[in-house]
């Protein structure tokens, strides 16, 4: 049963029949998904962001990323996002992992993409949006995720599988 609809999800209440026979009430967010880009300028520089998330009522430093659009293609979603939070379009983007988001609560599926061969243009903001773009190398990234100064989950995780699989994406930067 549909509780709540905004652009960007549903809350539902439904039950679910368990693997042992149980049947459970369960309140959930059903979310069409998103993506999430790492944007590399070079083979050592990635672009990232500084968002105020009114949410928690903080500064973040993410990789850009936001929700599939009704219809949207996958790509299409991660090469609007790109231009729309820091102003590139990407001349090539690789989708190289997919993972739930927080499947306790929702249904939402990220998608991380690596975006090269990148040319600006200039960010095309949401009224909700406060996003400040920044170069960095991935090596400083990285630290910030083991200084604990990068917070937010899919930047982590990004970041973080991204570093270990470095020398096996190098390819997709030509």
């Amino acid at each position: 049963m549909k509780i709540y609809s905004s652009r960007k999800f549903d809350v539902e209440i439904n039950n679910f029949t368990l693997p042992n026979g149980k049947t459970v009430e369960k309140p959930y967010v059903r979310h069409r998904g998103s993506v999430v880009i790492a944007p590399f300028l070079d083979n050592e520089t990635i672009i990232m962001i500084r968002q105020y998330r009114p949410i928690i009522g903080k500064w973040l430093i993410e990789f850009p990323a936001g929700t599939i659009e009704e219809g949207e293609q996958l790509e299409t979603t991660a090469s609007r996002e790109l231009e729309e939070e820091v102003g590139y379009k990407a001349g090539k983007l690789q989708k190289i992992l997919s993972f739930y988001v927080s499947p306790g609560v929702m249904t939402e599926v990220m998608h991380l993409y690596l975006a090269t061969k990148l040319e600006k243009t200039a960010q095309k903001l949401e009224e909700y949006e406060v996003i400040e773009p920044f170069e960095i190398k991935l090596n400083d990234a990285i630290r910030l995720v083991e200084d604990g100064k990068i917070e937010d989950g899919k930047t982590i995780l990004s970041l973080l599988f991204i570093s270990r699989k470095y020398r096996d994406l190098l390819f997709l930067l030509q």
